[in-house]
């Protein structure tokens, strides 16, 4: 079986928009498998180590990704910084990574400390071309950036790899320069 297209065709962008207004960081980022980083421009933060069977699918900009076929699902994090602080509301930002999904359904939502500071954490049903999928989602706003933490998979093996993102986002630490 051959890993889906890069995850970001399955999370659309949460800041196309935002990166094109401009954005404070090179085009390129720069991922260190050893610490489990990744570093681009004046944004660097590191996330808890996966397990057995996550391949990196991409490195862009500040977003890295991972597929596992066991899984059949993708772990993203992706960093958006702007030189103004995103006014939008925990909630607006984690509605606009769910643009394009069909069938939505909030499973849960809930208000969590992440990084030092306040991030939602939404876990939805929803389709994508016709397929259902779950989505295991953080947001949260740090040093000027929107990150989000990300897990998509199918609901039948969602399981498999819900204690590999519960590691992802446990070590996730905001390294990131504020402007």
């Amino acid at each position: 079986m051959r890993p889906p297209a890069p995850s970001r065709s399955l999370l659309p962008p949460l800041g196309l928009a935002l990166a094109l207004a401009g954005c404070a960081h090179p085009p390129t980022g720069r991922w260190y498998p050893l610490a489990d980083q990744l570093c681009a421009g004046r944004v660097c933060y590191q996330v808890g180590r996966l397990g057995e069977g996550w391949r990196i699918a991409h490195v862009e900009g500040t977003a890295v990704g991972f597929y596992s076929a066991r899984v059949g699902g993708v772990i993203e994090a992706n960093a958006t910084c702007r030189d103004d602080a995103d006014p939008a509301p925990l909630k607006a930002l984690t509605h606009q990574l769910l643009i394009g999904y069909t069938e939505r359904r909030m499973l849960a939502q809930e208000t969590v400390p992440l990084a030092a500071r306040e991030a939602l954490h939404s876990v939805v049903a929803a389709r994508l071309d016709g397929v259902p999928i779950v989505l295991d989602l953080y947001v949260l706003k740090k040093n000027g950036c929107v990150f989000d933490l990300s897990f998509v998979a199918p609901p039948e093996t969602r399981a498999l790899g819900a204690a590999d993102f519960a590691r992802f986002v446990a070590g996730f630490v905001d390294e990131t320069h504020a402007t």
